[in-house]
């Protein structure tokens, strides 16, 4: 079974990723959706960076601070386009919780 992800209602998420292999001219993607598959409907779209491309350095960037998600939990991948072809980088969806948050 993957292991989980926590995003914070409510709250600005940054999470680190080393995918580990060169991604140097790839576009990169990353979503939360309610199912783990790509027509369930979307509930988040993570902004990412890539910090150093030669060693698949990533940073994952999602802002939810207007508290615009109210599912508690989904699923995420990232999707990597190389040379026009879309590659997968994870085996099988990441599982997220969506956890809310106290203070205001």
């Amino acid at each position: 079974m993957p292991k989980q992800l926590v995003v914070h209602k409510g709250r600005a998420n940054v999470v680190g990723v080393i995918l580990g292999f060169d991604i140097t001219g790839d576009t990169i993607t990353s979503q939360i959706r309610e199912r783990p598959d790509q027509d369930s409907p979307l509930i988040a779209t993570w902004t990412v960076t890539v910090t150093t491309a030669g060693t698949g350095t990533l940073s994952l960037f999602l802002d939810d601070s207007a508290n615009l998600i109210t599912q508690s939990e989904g699923f995420m991948d990232i999707q990597r386009l190389s040379g026009g072809q879309p590659l997968t980088v994870f085996d099988e969806p990441l599982a997220v919780e969506l956890r809310g948050t106290v203070t205001t």
